[in-house]
C-alpha cells in the first residue's frame, strides 16, 4: 500500500470504535479524504493535538480500498484566534461543513485547498467575519461551478451598469434588471455595486480578494440568501449555521435576512 504526504485542514472529527477515530480531511494534494486513526483514543503522544478541526496538519496516510490509514499527523497551525471567539470558530465550523457537504472525495483542488486556509487565516485576523465569509462563499460557489454569469439581464442582455437594482434567481440561475423582474418570484435583491463586487471576487487571485468589502446594510441579506441557495443544493439544514444564529443571537446581534426593494 502507498503511503503519500500532504498538507490538510482537519474538517471533521469522531469516535471509532472502543480506541480508534475517523477524521476527514481536506488536502493539498488529493482533496477531500476520510481515514481512521488507530488507537488515537488512547494515544497520548503519537497525534498530540492533531485533530482539531480547523488545524492546518502535515497528514501522512497509507492508501486503502476504503478509508485510508492516518500513519502521522503533525500540526502545523492551529488557528488559536478562533478559539478564543465564538462567533469566529461558528465561521470557521460553516465553512468546514459547506466543504465537507458540497466536495467530493478524492477529487484534487490545489485552488480551494489555498482558498480554505487563506479564509481560516483571514477568520482569525479580520475584524469582519461576516464579509471574510461572504468572499469565501463566492468564490467557493465559482469554483464548483454553480455561480452563474451575473453580468447582464437574462432577458434584455442589458450589462449590469445600466440598472441600479437587481433580482437574482439562484435556484435558477438567472439574473433580471428592474424593469423584468418578476414581483412574485423567490430572488435575492441586489445593487449594481455588489453585483460588481462579486465579478471581482472570482476574477482576482485569491490572495487579493480579501481587500474587498460589501457594504454592511448588503453583508447579511447576501449571506443568507447564499446560505439558502447551499441548504436547496444540498437539500439539508447546516448544523453550524444553526448554531452561529445562537452564538449572534445571545450576543444580541439582530441580522435581517431579508433586503426590502421599494420603489
Amino acid at each position: 500500500m502507498k503511503i503519500c504526504e500532504t498538507e490538510a485542514i482537519v474538517l471533521h472529527t469522531r469516535d471509532y470504535g472502543e480506541s480508534d477515530r475517523l477524521i476527514t480531511f481536506y488536502s493539498k494534494a488529493a482533496g477531500k479524504l476520510r481515514g481512521i486513526a488507530k488507537g488515537a483514543r488512547r494515544s497520548r503522544k503519537r497525534f498530540v493535538h492533531a485533530f482539531e478541526p480547523c488545524s492546518l496538519v502535515l497528514l501522512t496516510y497509507r492508501e486503502r480500498k476504503s478509508l485510508l490509514w492516518v500513519e502521522a499527523c503533525k500540526l502545523l497551525e492551529p488557528y488559536l484566534a478562533l478559539t478564543t471567539e465564538v462567533e469566529r470558530w461558528g465561521y470557521a465550523a460553516l465553512v468546514s461543513e459547506i466543504l465537507l457537504e458540497m466536495t467530493p472525495e478524492g477529487d484534487e483542488q490545489e485552488e480551494l485547498f489555498y482558498l480554505l486556509t487563506a479564509t481560516l487565516g483571514q477568520l482569525t485576523e479580520s475584524r469582519d467575519p461576516l464579509n471574510v465569509m461572504l468572499l469565501f462563499l463566492i468564490r467557493f460557489m465559482d469554483m464548483m461551478g454553480y455561480l452563474p454569469e451575473l453580468q447582464s439581464c437574462s432577458i434584455c442582455r442589458c450589462p449590469i451598469r445600466t440598472s441600479a437594482r437587481w433580482a437574482w434567481r439562484l435556484k435558477q440561475g438567472t439574473l433580471a434588471c428592474q424593469k423584468h423582474r418578476f414581483l412574485n418570484d423567490d430572488h435575492l435583491l441586489l445593487d449594481a455595486g455588489t453585483l460588481i463586487l462579486i465579478q471581482q471576487v472570482r476574477s482576482l487571485t485569491v490572495d487579493k480578494i480579501w481587500r474587498l468589502h460589501f457594504l454592511q446594510e448588503k453583508k447579511a441579506p447576501l449571506f443568507y440568501g447564499l446560505m439558502d441557495w447551499i441548504r436547496d443544493l444540498i437539500r439539508k439544514e447546516l448544523k453550524s449555521l444553526k448554531l452561529l444564529e445562537q452564538v449572534q443571537s445571545a450576543c444580541g446581534f439582530k441580522i435581517e435576512r431579508n433586503q426590502r426593494w421599494s420603489g
